[in-house]
């Protein structure tokens, strides 16, 4: 084994199963002569299975090693003072040595040049992309990233390089979320899911997720080189740790997207810094804390700011109307509160999506001003008031949700004569009075019609047979009364038909069994009568039907309980533990 050369620098040795050396000068005298560089430090690595982990720092200083054209031929021998030092560092190499051999492992000494670190260290710091105490505290993202970086990373860039700095970046992250604090092999060690190319030499552009301006994203061949990071996609990427602030380093980002993962603290500030952002895609993750104010001033190229089911808390920055390009706002399933600000100079905004969160106060105005609307959710907060009727203006909506808002008094008819387009209308949990009004006839494309839960009462308008491409039909837990009207039968995709809990009356029409898309039938707590039909036999698809707490009589037709012998209809359930209905085939008798 050598690991002294005549120049008195110590170079990285490997060792291997057998014991045998393999060693590496002049790859090692490139990688320190290069730009003139000493190392202060050396550290001892077993393999990750050993959990072995020795580091000696500062064995070695300009003092102690020479280096350069000073080496050990040139200094006197009578220099008592060097000749110990030398002494020292060679028996510590050799206990090294034999440690790796006593072991039986593979290892490595690795060179950590403290001059390097500390070129990159003066540039973070320099450019603000950390503190000194992240990067100089043992164990922390910063530092790991640092040590990577200036003594590992094969790239070997110079810390004033372009690049570097969001290579740095991107380090910060791996270590902060892959739960690894390897640095010699930290690609192996990481739990992503995919890390392909991540802390390799590789050019960052390579790197899974990373998208380089000027490179193409849908291209099959990986691009091993550095470049300005435009697009950082990691959804669902198992990244389980703290969101770095010094992702603010990748200044040209146009797309940031780490949705479903495990994403811990809180929106760094620092991210204002990153004007070009387009989409800003975080949802489904743990962080908390507030909506930086800052965002809503600086970030003005924003067109989807999507922060939705995470833990924030806080008010809406009434500085979100900065963002003047956005057309996708979603910050639902989070723990916001205060009032909805005004959003009025949103006008591109075709998403908005603030539900299930603890907002309060009237229903904003605001909104209904918003007339590039596509998509309304907001269910699930402490809205009171009425449902006002100048969200007429919003002609362009398909989606609105608006359950559990505590609105009050009539459902204004004439919404539906000028917002025709709706496919899914949810006004569910509220305490809505009045009828149904009958214009929801123009309602052609709607497939999902939700009014359960309310007060509304009056009859079911026949006009509901004019939306024939609609799937589920919900008016339970209201006070309508009236019959089943023979119309539904146009309704041919059918899937669910809830009017449980009301008080509809007569008997039910033999033309159901025309449904034949029908899935789920909940007509209990009624007061029908009659028979059950026959014709419900022909529904094939048909998984529940729940007619009990009705004045239904007689026998439960043959051909219905042939429908629970093939087994498709798995829950039959009406008053048959008295006199009043006689079925062998039911799940369930009330």
């Amino acid at each position: 084994m050598s690991n002294m050369d005549n120049d008195g620098l110590m170079h990285r040795v490997q060792f291997n199963q057998s014991g045998k050396s393999d060693t590496k000068i002049e790859n090692a005298r490139k990688f320190l002569y290069g730009e003139d560089e000493s190392f202060t430090s050396l550290e001892f690595n077993k393999p990750s299975t050993s959990n072995v982990n020795i580091s000696v720092s500062a064995i070695a200083t300009s003092n102690m090693l020479p280096y350069g054209n000073d080496n050990i031929s040139r200094r006197d021998p009578k220099n008592k003072k060097y000749l110990h030092t030398t002494v020292a560092v060679a028996l510590l190499l050799g206990s090294l040595y034999l440690l790796a051999i006593f072991t039986g492992g593979t290892g490595s000494i690795e060179v950590v040049n403290y001059k390097r670190i500390k070129q990159f260290q003066t540039e973070i710091l320099e450019l603000e992309l950390s503190s000194k105490y992240d990067i100089e505290t043992i164990g922390t993202p910063q530092y790991h990233a640092v040590h990577w970086l200036a003594s590992v990373d094969g790239a070997k860039l110079k810390a004033t390089n372009t690049y570097a700095m969001q290579r740095y970046a991107l380090a910060v992250l791996f270590y902060s979320t892959a739960g690894t604090e390897d640095h010699v092999n930290p690609n192996k060690n990481g739990k992503w899911i995919d890390q392909t190319n991540w802390m390799t030499e590789a050019g960052l552009c390579s790197w899974h997720g990373v998208v380089c301006i000027d490179h193409e994203e849908d291209s099959n061949e990986k691009i091993d080189e550095d470049g300005d990071v435009m697009a950082l996609d990691l959804f669902k990427n198992g990244l389980d740790g703290v969101l770095p602030l010094e992702l603010s380093a990748l200044t040209l980002l146009h797309r940031l997207n780490l949705s479903e993962n495990g994403l811990t603290g809180k929106l760094p500030k620092s991210f204002k810094t990153l004007t070009r952002l387009r989409n800003f895609v975080l949802r489904d993750n743990k962080l908390t804390g507030y909506i930086p104010t800052e965002y809503g001033v600086a970030l003005t190229n924003m067109r989807q700011f999507n922060l939705g089911g995470n833990k924030l808390n806080g008010p809406i920055p009434s500085q979100i109307d900065h963002m003047v390009d956005l057309r996708s706002l979603g910050l639902d399933k989070n723990k916001l509160d205060g009032n909805i600000p005004d959003l009025e100079g949103l006008s591109k905004l075709n998403k908005l999506y603030l539900d299930q969160n603890e907002f309060e106060g009237p229903f904003p105005e605001s909104v209904s001003k918003l007339t590039s609307l596509v998509e309304l959710n907001l269910s699930g907060n402490h809205l009171t008031g009425s449902l006002p009727s100048e969200l007429v203006k919003l002609t362009h909506l398909e989606l609105m949700i608006l359950g559990e808002l505590n609105l009050r008094g009539n459902i204004p008819a004439e919404i539906f004569k000028k917002v025709t387009r709706l496919t899914e209308l949810v006004l569910t949990d509220n305490h809505l009075t009045g009828q149904i009004p009958t214009s929801i006839g123009h309602l052609k494309d709607l497939q999902g019609f939700f009014l359960g839960e309310n007060k509304l009462t009056g009859t079911i308008p026949r006009q509901v047979g004019l939306m024939v491409d609609l799937k589920h039909f919900q008016i339970d837990g209201n006070n309508i009364g009236g019959t089943i009207p023979n119309i539904i039968s146009a309704l041919n995709d059918l899937e669910g038909f809830k009017l449980s809990r009301n008080s509809i009356t007569g008997t039910i029409p033999p033309n159901i069994g025309t449904l034949h898309r029908l899935v789920e039938l909940r007509l209990e707590s009624n007061q029908l009568e009659g028979e059950v039909p026959s014709e419900m036999g022909d529904l094939l698809s048909l998984k529940v039907a729940r007619l009990y707490n009705n004045n239904i009589t007689g026998n439960v037709p043959e051909e219905v309980c042939e429908l629970t012998t093939d087994e498709e209809l798995t829950y039959l359930a009406v008053d048959c533990a008295g006199e009043k209905v006689t079925c062998n085939c039911c799940t369930t008798c009330f």
